[in-house]
């Protein structure tokens, strides 16, 4: 058997490339508004049902910090998801306005706007004694990605959108005698954002582009509780808080827009976002030795996103005196996601499960616009898990996901309209590997 020693370091070298690979990968939203759900391969099969209640795995620790008082021993995991998303436009129209009427919008429907990626996840919990324990995960739960092609009819009004997330979660757990377990601490985030769109030549034709970017790391808390009122029996609550940041970055024009008679010039820049708050409750009802039933809801509190506004250190563009500053309003509300799922322990060695999801968007109708698309989706998730040995688990899940059809229809005096109507779905192939001793 591998030694304590062994797969201490294993799981070392598992968070140090979960690490790496999440500043390298393209997060890719398809959850609800920004976020990315994938955080654990062995809840990928039930559409995360289980996410408040479940304690089979070191990965829901993630949702419920209240879940890492429940291991007897210290356990580890990591693991990995493929996100495979379509994202098209269709029935797409547009024209320019006072700004940009001499420019062409003829680019064609159909064009996917949606990138792969792949999401990494480490987790661990340390036995400290009968009833402490220590937990730590790390994860990338917020993320997105959009880019169209240059000649794309709305890239006045967007062209790439990026976000990537890092967040690693420290947290103490207590458990009580009655089977309660209580757990706490703070987030640590690390957020990246970059926007992109076109600009025009305000002296004539021909047009350019902008990038604004920035960075932080910023912190916030998480609590939950995990109860196991009978053996059969499991309910969860539990907490996370917004995280707000305040970006600091740089915005930059290509070689076309700083060549223009009335040029552009690079700034600094500043901005506030916040990553929202969620409530997470759940029960997890255990039928008999093979079955065992969940079901989960989650809030999450949008309203954080309203108007994103950079400000710059100067004027981008010397001949207009409002160019210190560039504002885009989102509007969000808030958004439920609900989760029904069920695991079958076919013999000692597999389990499979199941699960099916809605998540509600938090974008308004008439706020929605290209740099997210976003509209309700549907899950549908199978999964399995194999006992490879006593200290180790292999679990695979993978879920489909329906989205509805979203409108777009945006309409500004300078920089035209654009309208289209996106359908989209998502693939997700998900890995977690436990160890345990």
């Amino acid at each position: 058997m591998t030694s304590k020693f062994k797969k201490g370091c294993l799981w070392g070298a598992a968070s140090g490339t979960a690490l790496i690979c999440a500043l390298a990968a393209s997060g890719n939203a398809h959850a609800s508004g920004f976020q990315v759900r994938e955080t654990s391969g062995t809840l990928q099969g039930s559409s995360f049902a289980g996410m408040s209640t479940l304690s089979s795995d070191a990965s829901t620790m993630f949702y419920n910090p209240g879940t890492v008082g429940q291991y007897d021993e210290t356990s580890y995991s990591t693991g990995g998801t493929i996100i495979i998303p379509v994202a098209k436009a269709k029935n797409v129209s547009a024209s320019g306005g006072t700004l940009n009427n001499t420019q062409s919008f003829s680019s064609s429907s159909g064009e996917d706007m949606a990138n792969d990626a792949f999401v990494p996840n480490a987790y661990a919990v340390w036995k400290l004694n009968e009833q402490l324990n220590l937990g730590i995960s790390i994860a990338s739960p917020w993320g997105l990605v959009t880019d169209y092609e240059g000649d794309f009819a709305g890239r006045y009004y967007g062209t790439t959108s990026s976000i990537k997330t890092i967040n690693i979660k420290p947290v103490l757990a207590y458990r009580f005698g009655n089977g309660l377990s209580i757990g706490a601490g703070p987030q640590i985030q690390y957020l990246d954002a970059e926007f992109s769109k076109t600009v025009d030549n305000l002296a004539g034709a021909g047009e350019g582009s902008s990038k604004v970017s920035g960075d932080s790391v910023d912190y916030g808390w998480t609590a939950g509780l995990n109860w196991e009122i009978t053996p059969a029996t499991t309910i969860g609550l539990s907490y996370i808080s917004k995280v707000e940041h305040d970006l600091e970055g740089k915005i930059k024009f290509d070689s076309a827009a700083k060549g223009f008679a009335l040029p552009y010039t690079d700034r600094n820049v500043s901005a506030t976002v916040a990553t929202p708050e969620s409530v997470t409750f759940g029960i997890a009802q255990k039928l008999n030795d093979q079955w065992t039933v969940m079901a989960d809801a989650q809030w999450t509190n949008w309203n954080t996103i309203d108007t994103l506004t950079f400000k710059f250190d100067g004027r981008t563009n010397a001949a207009v005196a409002t160019s210190t500053s560039t504002s885009d309003e989102y509007k969000w509300g808030s958004a439920w996601f609900g989760a029904l799922g069920a695991r079958y322990q076919y013999d000692e060695n597999w389990a499979f499960t199941g699960g099916i999801a809605y998540d509600e968007t938090p974008i308004k109708d008439k706020y929605r616009n290209v740099r997210l698309p976003d509209s309700d989706r549907y899950w549908v998730s199978l999964g399995t898990t194999y006992k490879a040995a006593d200290w180790a688990d292999i679990s695979l899940g993978y879920s489909h996901i329906f989205a509805q059809d979203a409108d777009v229809n945006l309409s500004d005096t300078q920089l035209g309209t654009y309208k289209a109507s996106y359908e989209a779905h998502v693939d997700i192939i998900a890995i977690q590997a436990k160890l345990k001793f």
